[in-house]
């Protein structure tokens, strides 16, 4: 699929979509890869929530941005 026929879900994002819905093949400029990022997506940057951790992966995340995500979720005191 060539650049100019993408999805709009799918687009390139002038900035981070914060606290908003991402698709997996969206980026932004402040792409940060996760570890094993292969490909420069939402999908592998530390920003974006797709619940890889969980059993079931979603298929629109949310953007966390400036708030990277770890594996670990912080403890409830």
């Amino acid at each position: 699929m060539s650049k100019t026929a993408r999805r709009k879900n799918d687009q390139v994002l002038s900035a981070p979509n914060a606290e908003g819905n991402v698709w997996p093949r969206q980026s932004c400029p402040a792409f940060t890869p996760r570890s094993g990022g292969l490909e420069k997506t939402c999908w592998y940057c530390v920003y974006a929530d797709f619940h890889l951790d969980k059993p079931r992966a979603l298929d629109v995340g949310v953007c966390y941005y400036p708030k990277k995500q770890s594996k670990r979720e912080e403890t409830k005191e």
